[in-house]
């Protein structure tokens, strides 16, 4: 392959690459759901002046699983430039993402280059890139894709020889960003913590004695420092709340601890193998091609855990150690979003690579770089049918519709900024209307809900068809009952309860 011999064909490459995403899930309108509407509020917040975590989303302390108060300001920063010249039009948000996807295929391409040879890493760079889940969440604004990328990056500083002042510094930059667009990103820093650990208990055996020097002297115990202090230092003077995010989670284990311990062991395991082979999959409507889908799935899934394995028997590194950390958070975390275990993908496809290295020489002689293009291509083709529909479709029950906004617009005007709205999507309320809106604690009985309402003095009550309608008209039957109801527009009815 002469052509790959030029140093900078690889790169022209992937620029040539990179071209489609620009063209795949572009749309004005998002999927329903409100995470979305909480980023787009802080980054309107940091664009114009404002406290970022004044959402007008009243944050119920009693619904340990929704959201937190705010989300970590890293996405919204990145979010507040667009925002601030386009408002709340969605598709220049997409094209954003575009720009970070673009990013990620250049910065996947630096990881897996240090690790195996320049054909392979182009190929496991595409195959991540424009996966099912990848193109879905480039249509979403999340920051699940820009974490990716900053991790990534980390990891890819992180696979070094030497550790001179610049890098470390870097690998704590890298970490904090991380940090600030997604808090699981801090498994990064326990991974770290478990390396300096592993190396010094390693060196005090080697040495039969206490390797004191294995606690200073790697970049591990810098890079947790540098870490801590630059985050403890924003959390406190920079990015400063009135309600502290860890109250959520910190509510959200002891949900946990008080009621799944029975629960977890053998469905969340179940759970991981399937977030794991989500990374494979691809939405089709062709029998065959979803038979060759579910093969993939399982094939990525063995490969992915067997590799791990493998890698475990040769040496333990800080990518070993995060893939582990976030298997254990899927298994004892109530985490249904394939999404949240995003972090690992790279590192789960170098896993499919090793097996597939290893595996080869049993079954071909063929050059394993010819069979690596070969199977890029089948998983590529196997998604065709998606990525066409992703270029050309836009799916159905996304926001803002006209009925959205007629319904919108009619409490902008007649709802007062004091009164609160018990609404199944608040954050998405709160953006559109900058009214103030909670949502219902869906883990409490009807009658505890009713005394949180009543506590925080709620006036409205608004439901949409499709979207827990039913349990809200139930609240009203049994507790609250209306003193006024008017269909603001089709589908949508506002209720006042007092």
């Amino acid at each position: 392959m002469p052509l790959l011999k030029n140093k900078y064909f690889p790169y022209l490459l992937l620029l040539l690459l990179a071209i489609p995403l620009f063209f795949l899930n572009i749309r004005d309108v998002h999927p329903w759901g409100d995470d979305f509407a909480q980023y787009i509020k802080e980054a309107l917040n940091f664009a114009h002046g404002k406290p970022f975590y004044q959402s007008a989303y009243v944050y119920n302390p009693h619904n340990t699983e929704y959201a937190p108060p705010q989300y970590p300001p890293g996405y919204p920063l990145l979010l507040a430039p667009v925002v601030k010249i386009w408002g709340l039009a969605i598709r220049p948000m997409l094209y954003l993402n575009s720009v970070i996807a673009a990013a990620l295929l250049f910065a996947l391409f630096a990881y897996f280059r240090k690790q195996v040879s320049l054909v392979t890493a182009l190929c496991l760079s595409v195959a991540i890139t424009y996966s099912g889940i990848m193109i879905y969440l480039k249509g979403n604004v999340l920051s699940d894709v820009p974490c990716l990328l900053f991790v990534v990056l980390y990891l890819t500083v992180r696979n070094a020889k030497s550790f001179p002042v610049w890098r470390i510094s870097l690998l704590v930059f890298l970490l904090v960003a991380a940090m600030l667009i997604r808090s699981q990103a801090i498994l990064l820093l326990v991974a770290e913590a478990l390396y300096l650990l592993l190396s010094f208990i390693r060196a005090s055996i080697k040495e039969k004695k206490i390797a004191v020097r294995e606690l200073y002297a790697p970049p591990s115990l810098y890079i947790i420092a540098g870490g801590l202090l630059i985050n403890l230092i924003l959390n406190k003077f920079v990015f400063v709340t009135p309600v502290s995010t860890s109250l959520f989670y910190g509510r959200f284990v002891q949900q946990i601890l008080d009621n799944d311990t029975d629960y977890m062991p053998s469905s969340d395991i179940t759970r991981m193998f399937t977030n794991l082979s989500a990374f494979f999959y691809y939405e089709t409507h062709i029998t065959i091609h979803k038979a060759a889908v579910f093969l993939m799935q399982r094939m990525g899934m063995i490969f992915g855990l067997t590799g791990f394995a493998i890698c475990l028997s040769k040496r333990i590194s800080v990518d070993d150690l995060f893939f582990a950390l976030m298997c254990l958070m899927v298994v004892f975390l109530p985490v249904y979003d394939d999404r949240y275990f995003l972090p690992t993908i790279p590192i789960v496809f170098f896993y499919c690579f090793v097996t597939f290295k290893t595996v080869l020489p049993a079954i071909t002689k063929i050059d394993g770089r010819y069979v690596g293009v070969f199977v890029t291509l089948v998983f590529l083709r196997l998604g065709f049918g998606y990525l066409h529909r992703s270029a050309t479709q836009v799916p159905a029950g996304c926001i803002p519709q006209q009925r959205d906004l007629t319904a919108f617009s009619y409490i902008s005007q007649h709802v007062n900024d004091s009164d609160i709205i018990i609404f199944a999507k608040p954050r998405a309320l709160a953006l559109y209307t900058n009214k103030r809106s909670v949502i219902n604690a869906w883990r409490q009985p009807l009658d505890v809900n009713a005394r949180i309402f009543d506590s925080l003095n709620v006036k409205y009550l608004l439901t949409v068809d499709g979207m827990g309608a039913d349990y809200f008209k139930g609240y009203m039957r049994e507790f609250k009952h209306p003193i006024d109801s008017l269909k603001i527009a089709d589908g949508y009815t506002l209720y006042t309860l007092r």
